[in-house]
């Protein structure tokens, strides 16, 4: 009993430290600026919270019995008091609370994030703001449409793809592995994945397949300022997979007017 005392104190406090460690570099490595990204931030968060103890529990475990129950220098051999093959109870506790944790965790943040994000989409779909932007993948490029305001492969001064959106406005991403201008068979690419760090998820282009994915801006940024801010392919796809990779910008409303405006000047002239 007496040990058992000293590893729960020993336990206790140490968990505790580790929870503050937790809260104090909980935002260090997230750049969130979606809804979206927030929910996520909010989630790995609480999962970090839940598993601290645990964490310190197990590696307490192996430290305490290493140091506590360690053969002595004196010692002759024989059965110790402290040593024993099973202790049913243990396991028991053990099984039962790992089973109720996982549950948990597949209750909240799991289903809970998705009905969450399920319910925005939803909503987004409703609004007569929704901005759509077609995007398609192919080896090993992004190009990016705004079918709502006639623009097809949008680019910036280099002739590169640009990615652009304004802030505080529902965004539905459409999502395509093949080329538009080009016409070949549908599967004839590969798998891509596409990533927006500061947004807070990706999901995977499949040939053949038509994806939807949703975010609502709720911050200004770019590549230039910020690396988070980028649309990256996070499937490897090939040898050109390291460069399959596009600026991207949130900007004011009156920006992304003025934007789309330079974008009709170039479709037109070109």
């Amino acid at each position: 009993m007496k040990d058992a005392v000293k590893f729960g104190v020993i336990w206790v406090i140490l968990s505790a430290i580790l929870e503050w460690c937790v809260y104090l570099v909980r935002h260090m490595f997230y750049t969130t600026a979606t809804i979206q990204a927030v929910d996520g931030q909010h989630a790995a968060d609480f999962i970090f919270y839940v598993v601290t103890p645990i964490f310190a529990f197990v590696v307490l475990m192996l430290i305490f019995g290493f140091t506590q129950f360690r053969r002595r220098r004196n010692d002759k051999g024989g059965n110790s008091p402290h040593q024993f093959r099973t202790n049913r109870a243990f396991v028991g506790i053990w099984i039962g609370v790992s089973l109720v944790v996982n549950l948990f965790l597949f209750v909240h943040p799991t289903a809970s994030a998705m009905e969450n994000y399920w319910n925005q989409s939803v909503e987004y779909q409703k609004s007569p703001n929704l901005l759509v932007v077609d995007v398609y993948a192919r080896q090993w490029q992004w190009m990016y449409s705004y079918p709502q305001y006639g623009i097809a492969n949008a680019v910036n001064s280099a002739g590169n793809g640009e990615l652009v959106l304004p802030v505080d406005r529902p965004v539905q991403f459409v999502l395509r592995s093949y080329d538009f201008n080009h016409y070949y068979d549908v599967e004839a690419d590969v798998i891509h994945s596409f990533w927006i760090p500061a947004f807070g998820w990706k999901t995977d282009v499949i040939p053949g397949e038509t994806r939807y994915e949703y975010a609502y801006p709720t911050e200004l940024g770019s590549t230039a300022e910020n690396q988070m801010f980028r649309v990256q392919c996070a499937e490897v796809c090939g040898p050109g997979h390291p460069y399959m990779y596009t600026g991207m910008k949130v900007v004011t409303a009156s920006q992304f007017s003025a934007w789309i405006q330079k974008q009709k000047k170039l479709q037109s002239s070109s």
